[in-house]
């Protein structure tokens, strides 16, 4: 887990800091003198110049500016940044679900990973991943059960999941309306037992805040949080406080214009019920 979270000082980014404090030496200048230029506090600039924070990229071009640096700092962030967002594959997920004490979810288009049943996780694989053999779909869906097993321990982390109405009318795989009742059987209840807290974003809802995507936020006991933005074959680590903030301010906007979790379930309920 520690290569795929940044739980401590980034090495990376303390070089990165190491090539500020070079810059702003030549310049004479102190710390807070360029947080001053910055228009930010010194702990944080100072933060920087440690590698315990990242630099975002909206202060990027002003460090250049402020340090006179010629665009080398520019350059070598769009460097670092481009080793710092690395895939993350499915089969590492575990290591980072296994360590949480909070898992908040959002999907707009498949049900999560962790309460899906393996016919289910079945036809997505063949539908992510066109052409897959027998043998490869075998692995995955064993490794995706695999995961599920956090449904089942003690202490249990929160686990709190939104997802949008249309997930519960999108077929998978090309199969029919039998592997997708299960599906929402399975759904209805992993919700009821109240292994996971489960929202569902109305298909009518003036607001939705998850075009961008689907995307998870994991809290952990001692360590700060991260977030993870998917794709099609894998995921890619957020770290950066801004962004992982921004993460958490569309899920708090999501779990408003959701529907609460009793209406969720009876959503549900009425489709298993009426199949």
């Amino acid at each position: 887990m520690e290569a795929k979270v940044n739980r401590r000082v980034d090495p990376k980014w303390r070089t990165f800091g190491r090539q500020l404090r070079h810059h702003r030496n030549q310049l004479s200048l102190r710390q807070v003198d360029v947080a001053r230029e910055m228009g930010v506090v010194g702990s944080y600039y100072s933060a920087w110049e440690t590698g315990t924070r990242h630099v975002d990229e909206k202060y990027v071009n002003k460090l250049d500016e402020v340090l006179k640096a010629a665009g080398r700092i520019a350059e070598e962030w769009g460097k670092l940044q481009r080793q710092t967002q690395n895939p993350l594959r499915f089969a590492e997920l575990p290591d980072l679900e296994a360590a949480v004490t909070q898992l908040r979810e959002f999907q707009p288009l498949v049900v999560p990973g962790l309460v899906q049943t393996p016919d289910y996780a079945r036809a997505l694989f063949e539908d992510t991943f066109p052409g897959i053999t027998k043998a490869s779909a075998d692995r995955l869906v064993e490794a995706r059960m695999e995961r599920q097993e956090i449904l089942g321990k003690e202490p249990r982390p929160l686990i709190l999941m939104v997802i949008t109405e249309a997930v519960l009318h999108q077929r998978v795989g090309g199969c029919g309306n039998g592997l997708l009742h299960e599906q929402r059987r399975r759904l209805l209840r992993e919700a009821e037992a109240g292994r996971v807290r489960l929202q569902i974003v109305p298909h009518d809802t003036p607001h939705h805040y998850g075009n961008g995507g689907a995307f998870r936020l994991y809290t952990f006991a001692d360590e700060p949080p991260v977030a993870s933005a998917e794709y099609m074959t894998g995921e890619v680590i957020i770290n950066d406080t801004d962004r992982y903030q921004e993460c958490v301010t569309n899920f708090g906007l999501l779990q408003g214009e959701a529907y609460p979790e009793a209406r969720s379930r009876q959503l549900i309920r009425e489709l298993v019920d009426n199949a």
